[in-house]
């Protein structure tokens, strides 16, 4: 029994508390933890069954279990209500009616959460936290949600979605897809994604690893002392003759001789002959 009683503690715990704007997780939560303490006979045959005179212990038997999942499903419910919510929920004897009246109840969110919904699934953007499989996934995810609300988004539309989601590093694949005539199904272009995101990263990783090299090649001292040039002006003069600067060889270069013709006015390796 009281093995029973903390198992039920437990699965409690888990149903998140209906505020008004998360009843569909709400739901999701209390239908699974009803599930697992296996009192969701009442909400899976929503009549009681009969008794008569000529019941058997069988059937006599199923039937208190039903009346006793069903009053334990309704306290559980309301137990994972706030006191807000809890008090505008009208008691029902039964737990699926209990049930129903909740969802009608915040029924008129539909709109509000279509247009978060397409608000989201407009703007979103792949911004490298994660992996693109996990962002055209929730995208996927999103477009479920709005089938739901009957609003079917196309598969095509989605795709173009999810290739205007991108950063610039998939250009080149956004500009593969347009330039083609055959059109991707949402799941080649999670393929496909996956792959150009392994490329960009093997990519990014020579980048990284060529300008480390390079930084640490040209950081390294060797010892070796650059050269120094001594400039001599156009007016030095030594016992051997003038010292003339690179630009006064170029202007004065009636002065040189060439060794092969001997003519003066060029150099040897000027020479046309």
């Amino acid at each position: 029994m009281q093995e029973q009683f903390a198992k039920v503690l437990s699965q409690m715990t888990k149903i998140e508390t209906l505020t008004g704007s998360n009843i569909k997780k709400w739901k999701e939560d209390v239908e699974i933890a009803l599930g697992l303490m296996d009192i969701d006979l009442p909400l899976r045959v929503p009549e009681a069954p009969k008794i008569t005179a000529t019941s058997t212990r069988l059937e006599k038997d199923k039937a208190e279990k039903w009346e006793s999942n069903n009053k334990m499903c309704i306290k559980i419910m309301q137990r994972a209500m706030t006191d807000t919510v809890r008090g505008g929920i009208p008691v029902c004897e039964r737990a699926a009616d209990f049930l129903a009246a909740i969802e009608e109840k915040f029924k008129e969110s539909d709109k509000a959460e279509i247009t978060n919904l397409m608000n989201t699934l407009s703007t979103m953007k792949y911004d490298g936290n994660g992996s693109v499989r996990e962002h055209c996934l929730k995208m996927i995810d999103i477009a479920s949600k709005l089938k739901t609300l009957e609003v079917p988004v196309a598969y095509p539309w989605l795709v173009y979605l999810a290739l205007s989601s991108l950063p610039p590093q998939f250009s080149q694949l956004v500009t593969t897809y347009n330039t083609q005539r055959d059109k991707w199904m949402i799941n080649e272009l999670i393929s496909i994604c996956v792959q150009e995101e392994d490329m960009i990263k093997k990519e990014k990783g020579k980048v990284v690893t060529t300008v480390n090299l390079v930084t640490k090649g040209q950081s390294k001292n060797y010892g070796v002392k650059k050269p120094t040039f001594k400039n001599f002006s156009k007016g030095s003069s030594s016992a051997g003759g003038s010292h003339f600067s690179k630009d006064s060889k170029a202007s004065n270069s009636n002065v040189f001789k060439c060794f092969f013709c001997d003519k003066v006015g060029h150099l040897k390796r000027n020479c046309h002959k």
